[in-house]
């Protein structure tokens, strides 16, 4: 073996590693990291784009949701409110007129459907011809029917355990009476101005209620004890008011600010009242027309109205049975009701359907046209 001269024992044809194949392999690593740098660059300009699509989507969805939730609100009764309402969100929210959007009172008009779509253009995708892309949204708002509480939500003043609370009128309230089913009302009382609040301390039977159609109209309360509108048949001696604000000890000056100015304390399927039996003509006649004399100034009808109009009210229903003057009736559900005129002591109006804010629905709870607090459901 020549140690001086290693290549003379190589094979013949075996090529020799030198300076040649070294700068060989050096022009490979570049090609290589060229072409990965490009492809490197391509994939985070491309997740560039995406991460603008992804961004129109969310804006996009977040005021789909909330048109559906504010339009949502005046249905059934009007859907052209609620499809007005929901497009004034979206421009609100920040769709443009370039943007294709809709909203749709779906299902009988117990659904409000809202779409959004948005062409958003591309910035590094147009290198590989990509100009522009699509986002799409869609939400649907639905008021559930059948609610087990009325005056549930964070603006009544009731939910106080065991200390004290302020009403939304500055009132201070006394501790909660009870809990939900437990047999008595929450502390609450009635307002301090005509058409506060929107639950009438009238109760309708629950029996009655039973046999009503929704758009029909009926007379509230039994005011002639002669005649077709006498007592409620199973409650001698009544005529549906009860009392809620503590009207049964301040005579007829309490009962008209009690029908007046409405009850805010929370109330639940299962809890009692009490009734106030005799009739009371006048206090009924005069604490309603306040709320009857708007036709001028605030236009509606059942058909179409705003569930904010003093007029739309909620009714709870109870079982008479058994009641003999005054007694104790449970509340068995809640009514929604719209007053057309009061006339000698009779509250006509129509039996309606309509969102209740602050109000909770209950499985199994009967569907008399109160809705609770609109809910997504797409």
């Amino acid at each position: 073996m020549d140690r001086k001269n290693p290549a003379a024992k190589r094979p013949p044809g075996r090529p020799t590693r030198g300076a040649g194949s070294r700068l060989f392999s050096r022009g490979q690593i570049a090609v290589i990291f060229a072409l990965g740098s490009v492809t490197l660059v391509g994939a985070m300009a491309l997740g560039t784009d995406i991460g603008v699509l992804y961004y129109n989507w969310v804006l996009l969805q977040k005021a789909a949701d909330a048109a559906a939730l504010a339009g949502a609100n005046y249905l059934p009764n009007d859907a052209n409110t609620a499809i007005s309402t929901a497009k004034a969100y979206l421009t609100n929210n920040g769709t443009t007129s370039a943007d294709v959007v809709s909203a749709t009172a779906i299902n009988s008009d117990t659904e409000l459907q809202v779409t959004a779509a948005r062409n958003v253009p591309y910035y590094f995708a147009r290198v590989l011809g990509l100009q522009s892309g699509q986002v799409s949204v869609a939400s649907i708002a639905e008021a559930p029917g059948g609610i087990g509480t009325v005056n549930a939500g964070p603006s009544s003043p009731i939910a106080c355990s065991s200390i004290a609370c302020t009403g939304s009128g500055g009132q201070t309230l006394t501790t909660a009476s009870g809990s939900p089913a437990s047999g008595a009302p929450f502390a609450g009382g009635c307002g301090g101005s005509t058409g506060a609040y929107n639950i009438l301390p009238i109760a309708v039977d629950n029996l009655t209620a039973s046999a009503w159609s929704l758009g029909a109209s009926y007379t509230l309360n039994r005011v002639d004890s002669s005649g077709p509108n006498g007592p409620w048949p199973d409650a001698p001696g009544n005529w549906g008011l009860v009392d809620l604000c503590g009207q049964g000890e301040g005579g007829g000056a309490a009962i008209r600010s009690a029908l007046a100015n409405g009850y805010y304390g929370e109330l639940s399927i299962g809890n009692t009242l009490t009734t106030l039996p005799g009739v009371e003509v006048g206090p009924v006649s005069q604490g309603l027309i306040g709320l009857t004399d708007r036709t001028s100034a605030s236009p509606s009808s059942p058909s179409a109205f705003d569930p904010t109009d003093p007029r739309a009210v909620i009714v709870p229903l109870v079982s008479f049975a058994n009641c003999t003057g005054t007694c104790k009736v449970p509340i068995t559900g809640f009514m929604a009701f719209y007053i057309t005129s009061v006339n000698g002591g009779a509250v006509t109006g129509t039996f309606v359907a309509m969102v209740d804010p602050n109000s909770t629905p209950t499985i199994n709870a009967p569907n008399y046209g109160a809705k609770g607090d609109v809910v997504l459901i797409k």
